[in-house]
């Protein structure tokens, strides 16, 4: 597979994931697909989705850079949201279970390994600031350092 070919397929999750579009996004993945490591296929990755559009119904990814080599494509990208929902799925590390919404919005960046094989992907891992979306999200204190971290960007507007 091509280079060209896996960044577009990247480029095609990431453009049905902010439509919120669960079909969309599951047809940009092999049945037998895994996250994170662990097997998930269509079944699991469907329900994940929909429990991170359910909590973030304006969830949206946005790719600040792209380095690819064939079928192995890594992305950094922006993801943001407003908590507007309580997802039914343990989520982002499992730290919105049962939680309200808050109506707070969140913005952090995050790093998103893709291996694409004849147009799908069949591996997904991400290293995100899950605790960064929590701080802001007002689910964890932020400590006294947090503001002057310059290791988390400012909330986006």
């Amino acid at each position: 597979m091509s280079t060209e070919a896996s960044v577009s397929a990247v480029g095609q999750v990431l453009e049905a994931k902010n439509r919120q579009d669960v079909d969309a996004v599951l047809a940009c993945y092999s049945p037998d697909a895994t996250n994170h490591g662990r097997p998930a296929g269509h079944s699991v990755l469907g329900r994940i989705f929909q429990s991170l559009f359910t909590a973030f119904p304006d969830l949206h990814f946005e790719s600040e850079r792209m380095v690819a080599d064939g079928e192995h494509v890594m992305s950094e990208e922006l993801m943001s949201g407003t908590h507007l929902g309580t997802p039914e799925m343990p989520v982002l590390g499992g730290l919105l279970v049962g939680v309200p919404p808050t109506g707070r919005r969140f913005s952090i960046h995050s790093i998103h390994y893709y291996r694409v094989v004849q147009g799908r992907i069949v591996e997904h891992g991400a290293v995100r600031d899950d605790l960064g979306i929590m701080q802001q999200l007002g689910l964890i204190r932020s400590t006294p350092h947090a503001a002057g971290d310059i290791s988390r960007p400012a909330l986006q507007s």
